[in-house]
């Protein structure tokens, strides 16, 4: 999320060779019967995805009736780290048919997911196939995480990490994160859509909370959720894709370009690609001393092995990229973005005051515990009403 995954997919759907898929493992894309009017305006204005000149949701909508039957019930998160490295036989037989329907038209699939960095190594040996690790510098991500929340009221980026390291927080990966420092675990039941809500709004609760600690609270966890995760996906893929190298080094674009070309048959097009730094820097914590927090405790993991334990137990082979490699590419873009954020275009300040006014005015009334309890037991008549008041413009 917010790493430029919609643009690079945009990037091989242009290719008639491919049929892309741009989040199949996504609950709410399943539901779809036709893209909502103006829903592609308000990409590219809400989005930063100007680029796009149909809604990323089309070809899933085109395979509707053949495949999305299969899709099922709020994949993203069950199983996101998928036990002994085996694909759940669900997801397995979705995205099959996916694959299946793309070469009944000629095309070679490709999937495109932001839920996908934890499965990595079990879609790997699922389905074979060349798989590309993306990532963007963290610091900047993040700053795109809280200008949605100040421009828009939107919290549901910022609680993205929450909801991958909580809900799959028994893990070995995840469980390297000091006990101090963890997510709380909560359910994330496929079955029952009132408590996979539930969780979803408690997480974005936990994040918009206007407490002192909480926003250093989440910027860890981000940080957390950007390095465990990446490592995930970096082991275990052919081609490791940095967003923020691609537009700033032309070798290193010539590069990806070459790679990409030898395994699509064509040379992609980023003559588009563009670049959001966006760096925020907060009265009630220092973000170099947070960066280092982190960085310590996975060089510690690291070195008495725990680390690798836990990547091995996401795929049914070895990694392709050993542990060791892995971190310190992802160690090292880290300590360049702190670099980076000495001296950026554009960097904001937000002190104690202001950050707890952002977060009381952005507050919705699921956010209160009650409430959500309520509407959680009350869901198959709440949520049409919530959906309902969005179309109409209610902040809920």
């Amino acid at each position: 999320m917010r790493s430029g995954s919609t643009y690079f997919f945009n990037v091989l759907r242009r290719n008639e060779a491919l049929l892309c898929f741009n989040e199949a493992i996504s609950g709410g894309k399943g539901r779809f019967k036709e893209i909502p009017q103006g829903r592609l305006e308000a990409q590219k204005q809400t989005m930063n995805h100007h680029f796009l000149d149909r809604d990323d949701f089309a070809e899933l909508v085109e395979a509707r009736d053949a495949v999305m039957h299969l899709c099922l019930e709020f994949p993203e998160f069950h199983d996101y780290l998928p036990p002994k490295g085996v694909l759940p036989s669900g997801l397995f037989t979705y995205l099959s048919a996916l694959m299946k329907h793309a070469r009944s038209k000629g095309k070679r699939p490709v999937l495109c997911e932001i839920y996908s960095r934890g499965r990595a190594g079990a879609l790997r040996g699922a389905f074979g196939g060349f798989h590309i690790a993306q990532y963007r510098n963290p610091l900047s991500q993040f700053g795109s995480f809280i200008h949605l929340v100040i421009e828009r009221g939107w919290w549901a980026f910022l609680a993205f990490p929450l909801r991958e390291l909580g809900i799959s927080g028994m893990h070995p990966l995840y469980r390297l994160v000091p006990e101090a420092w963890r997510v709380p675990v909560l359910p994330w039941p496929t079955n029952n859509s009132g408590q996979r809500w539930a969780t979803e709004v408690h997480y974005m609760a936990t994040v918009a909370s206007p407490r002192l600690e909480t926003i250093e609270n989440v910027f860890r966890w981000h940080l957390f959720s950007w390095v465990l995760s990446n490592l995930a996906a970096v082991s275990y893929s052919d081609l490791t894709l940095d967003i923020d190298t691609l537009h700033d080094d032309a070798d290193y674009r010539a590069s990806v370009i070459r790679n990409v070309a030898g395994e699509i048959g064509v040379t992609p097009d980023f003559s588009d690609i563009r670049k959001f730094d966006r760096y925020y820097e907060f009265e009630s914590f220092d973000v170099a001393v947070v960066c280092n927090q982190v960085i310590s405790t996975i060089r510690s993991a690291l070195a008495d092995g725990r680390l690798d334990a836990a990547l091995r137990t996401l795929g049914t082979q070895p990694p392709i990229t050993p542990a060791a490699a892995a971190v310190e590419r992802l160690l090292e873009k880290i300590r360049d973005s702190l670099a980076a954020m000495t001296s950026p275009t554009e960097r904001h300040y937000i002190g104690v005051n202001e950050w707890k006014g952002i977060a009381e005015k952005n507050q919705r009334i699921w956010f209160n515990s009650n409430a959500r309890w309520l509407a959680q037991h009350l869901y198959p008549v709440a949520a049409p009403a919530v959906r309902a008041a969005r179309r109409a413009g209610i902040p809920i």
